[in-house]
């Protein structure tokens, strides 16, 4: 049967337990690096976000136009929905 002991300080008292561990012969200790996280910078994350932007094209004005006209639409719709909702009168 295997256990797992973690000593997390490195106290004068951890380390003296470590060094009698190591003189039994059931016993097995082996040290593991500790690896720091490094903290991205934030500025060049902003710089990253804006190289992975994908470039949109300039829209023409037959889509404008379409846009615009799905966007009166909608709206007139939202409309419609919360007078109705709110009881209030519509005008067309």
């Amino acid at each position: 049967m295997a256990y797992t002991i973690t000593i997390t300080s490195d106290s004068p008292q951890a380390l003296a337990f470590v060094k009698e561990a190591k003189k039994l012969d059931f016993a097995k200790v082996t040290k593991i690096k500790e690896t720091k996280i490094k903290e991205k910078d934030p500025i060049k994350t902003k710089k990253e976000v804006k190289k992975s932007m994908p470039a949109f094209e300039e829209e023409t004005e037959e889509q404008y136009e379409a846009i615009m006209e799905l966007s009166k639409i909608a709206n007139r719709n939202i409309a419609r929905k919360l007078a109705k909702a709110k009881n209030l009168a519509f005008i067309k």
